[in-house]
């Protein structure tokens, strides 16, 4: 895994992470923000990219028997969970999918549940859209978050549509048990509201935890739309692609006409070919990348409760982010982002950016080089004693 520890310059390459940060913050910091990874993609990927760019020309795609296909094994393999091929619809990515479903499968003031804190592309495409966000914040108890679903009941009505389900969550890293989940589609079965999950995290789970997908709950699959993608697993989330799987007919006939009428016919010209080489040949890299975070959380973890003792890591069980809680320090969330660039030299998301339910907490991508790690703790370390 040494090919982890390589620190590759991501600066004037229109990187949304790096570029972006230094745009934003005015200068050159340890950016571990936005959720991508500073790892090279599985060599494999590479190689059929290289084969498509040698090839010279980027007509229009289709996606192939062999897409399908991989996709169908992957699900097999990775979640112990078959699908059939006629579930699976291409969009370009999971927020455009979602942006989509709810514009059309909802009206206007219609009410659509979201968990908080909740990834900010979320919270978008429900009130960007202007419906109801309804929130329905986890619970932290004892440094994990739960799910608490018993104040629900008294915010919905009969114009409440859907349950947005981020799961693996963002930005806790909570992977939600078969209980939950089961409580989840016992609530959505009772009150007839289809389930929106969100589920490009699958992949990105610790062990000994589990990803259920929750459409193959029984009970749910009737009512639910999965949104996947190999961007997150793989780290092309530049490529823009992703899957819908569907298994109610009827949903995904509405659907179907609705990436129809919004012209989503031909994926990017990479997405088919790399999607069938990370799904048939890159389990070995995953397994990798997920042994190579895990162990930049266990030293985060460890060397905050030595050195840094008033930040505690909320204890992921899923996703390359962490999750961590400042508030012993007293300290508003404004002051805290100005000494992290301005004396630290690092840039991460605040929890205001996930919502007010986030205030206190700051997201921290662990998808880099170790290195890139231990700069930041000693950065913010000196400059929390200098404080």
């Amino acid at each position: 895994m040494k090919e982890f520890d390589e620190i590759i310059n991501r600066y004037e390459t229109n990187c949304a992470k790096w570029d972006g940060c230094r745009e934003i913050c005015g200068k050159d910091v340890m950016q571990l923000a936005v959720a991508d990874m500073d790892f090279r993609s599985p060599k494999e990927i590479l190689n059929v990219m290289h084969k498509i760019v040698e090839h010279g020309i980027f007509g229009y795609t289709i996606l192939s028997k062999k897409y399908y296909q991989s996709v169908i094994n992957w699900y097999k393999k990775r979640h112990n969970w078959n699908i059939s091929e006629e579930w699976i619809m291409y969009s370009p990515r999971v927020g455009i999918g979602t942006s989509l479903i709810i514009q059309n499968m909802t009206k206007k003031g219609d009410g659509i549940i979201l968990q908080t804190p909740a990834y900010p592309t979320l919270r978008d495409v429900v009130v960007k859209n202007k419906r109801n966000l309804i929130e329905n914040p986890l619970i932290l108890k004892n440094g994990k978050y739960k799910l608490d679903l018993s104040n629900l009941e008294k915010q919905i009505d009969k114009n409440t549509k859907i349950f947005i389900l981020c799961n693996p969550h963002n930005p806790t890293g909570r992977v939600f048990t078969l209980d939950e989940l089961q409580e989840i589609v016992n609530f959505c079965k009772k009150h007839n509201l289809i389930i929106l999950a969100d589920e490009i995290h699958s992949d990105l789970v610790f062990k000994p935890n589990k990803h259920i997908p929750v459409a193959s709950i029984r009970e749910a699959q009737e009512i639910s739309i999965i949104c996947t993608s190999i961007t997150k697993t793989f780290n092309v989330p530049g490529v823009i692609t992703s899957n819908l799987i569907i298994p109610n007919e009827k949903i995904r006939n509405e659907v179907k006409e609705i990436l129809d009428v919004a012209v989503i016919h031909n994926p990017n010209i990479f997405a088919a070919a790399i999607t069938e080489a990370a799904y048939n040949e890159c389990d070995y890299w995953l397994d990798e990348v997920l042994e190579y975070v895990h162990s930049n959380k266990i030293y985060l973890k460890e060397y905050l409760k030595k050195h840094i003792p008033k930040l505690k890591l909320i204890d992921s069980e899923g996703t390359y982010l962490s999750w961590i809680d400042y508030r012993d320090l007293k300290v508003s969330g404004e002051e805290l982002k100005k000494l992290f660039i301005e004396k630290a030299g690092v840039n991460v998301y605040m929890g205001e950016h996930f919502g007010d339910s986030g205030k206190g907490f700051i997201r921290v991508n662990l998808a880099t080089p170790k290195s890139n790690i231990e700069k930041f703790l000693i950065n913010i370390n000196e400059t929390l004693k200098e404080k």
